[in-house]
């Protein structure tokens, strides 16, 4: 019998705002995408099947004011930060947000 794999929540997001931006699909760029996703939040991650920057083969390191927040891959899982301003329902909420934004069109 075939396991189901639930991919995280802020994964599937994150995946949604690089199609967005137009970034899609990761595994043709030079290396990590690394975004910022508002003030606080910002991500690398990569979409490749060797490690890349520290990061390993299709991980999101997640980065909450500069600092170490979090890492997630879609097949195994992961941790974000559970403090009171950082955490993963807040992460999420900023993908949303910029999900939204408008995006800017470069000259």
């Amino acid at each position: 019998m075939e396991q189901e794999i639930i991919v995280p929540e802020c994964f599937n997001k994150i995946a949604e705002l690089a199609i967005k931006l137009g970034v899609a699909p990761l595994n043709q760029l030079p290396g990590c995408w690394e975004h910022e996703v508002d003030d606080l939040w910002s991500i690398k991650l990569n979409g490749h099947d060797s490690t890349i920057d520290g990061v390993p083969p299709f991980h999101m390191y997640v980065y909450y004011g500069g600092w170490p927040a979090g890492a997630v891959s879609p097949t195994e899982g992961g941790v974000i930060a559970a403090g009171e301003s950082a955490n993963e329902d807040a992460f999420i909420e900023a993908i949303d947000q910029a999900i939204l934004r408008p995006v800017e069109v470069q000259p």
